[in-house]
């Protein structure tokens, strides 16, 4: 008797140590990883903005209005909205996420609200097959679809060399799956966040 309580007492000590030690690292390194995840999101919205100077966050209320977010950590809908040094509205970055052939392809793009198009495209984390799936993160061909990509009608992707209309996506040969999953995730958050720009497109340009 003696022997198995000093082991249950024992097991008890190590389980809390062990507890002790989970909380601390996480309470530890939840500010550092916060950091490093708005570092990532700030830099992928410079690479989509050329020439931004100064950006803005703006959050998007159940009521469809606008408030100004502190930082990137505030969870729910949002967008990034870029000026250059002058104050010039140059555009926002939108983030989309959809099934892919192996898991969830999170990715950021810009979008014009002038133009209604797609200007820029960057997968944030994505688990591709590597040498196909993996591929729309780096094909150039696949990544010119976005250089002007109209958004005024539903975006759709395509047979590699079928495209011929300028909402088509030209999906990469042997990545289908992935290239479809691109085109869902664009038309799906564009049909739900740029009609909240349009209706708030003054008040964004002045970055109010």
């Amino acid at each position: 008797m003696t022997n198995s309580w000093q082991m249950i007492r024992l097991l008890g000590a190590v389980s809390l140590l062990c507890g002790l030690l989970i909380v601390g690292t996480q309470v530890n390194t939840a500010a550092r990883i916060r950091s490093n995840q708005e570092t990532i999101m700030r830099e992928s919205v410079a690479r989509l903005l050329p020439g931004i100077e100064k950006q803005i966050v703006y959050g998007i209320q159940p009521s469809g209005d606008l408030i100004i977010l502190p930082g990137i950590e505030v969870s729910g809908p949002r967008f990034f909205a870029g000026y250059d040094a002058a104050g010039n509205f140059l555009g926002v970055v939108m983030e989309a996420s959809e099934r892919g052939y192996a898991d969830v392809i999170s990715a950021m793009y810009s979008y014009s609200p002038d133009t209604r198009t797609i200007t820029g495209f960057q997968v944030i984390d994505m688990k591709e097959t590597p040498g196909l799936g993996n591929k729309i993160s780096s094909d150039l061909p696949f990544l010119e679809n976005f250089k002007h990509l109209d958004a005024t009608r539903p975006i759709a992707t395509v047979k590699h060399g079928a495209k011929k209309n300028p909402w088509e996506i030209d999906a990469i040969s042997g990545a289908t799956i992935s290239s479809r999953a691109v085109g869902r995730m664009l038309q799906k958050s564009v049909a739900e966040v740029a009609p909240v720009i349009e209706r708030n497109l003054d008040r964004i340009k002045r970055g109010q």
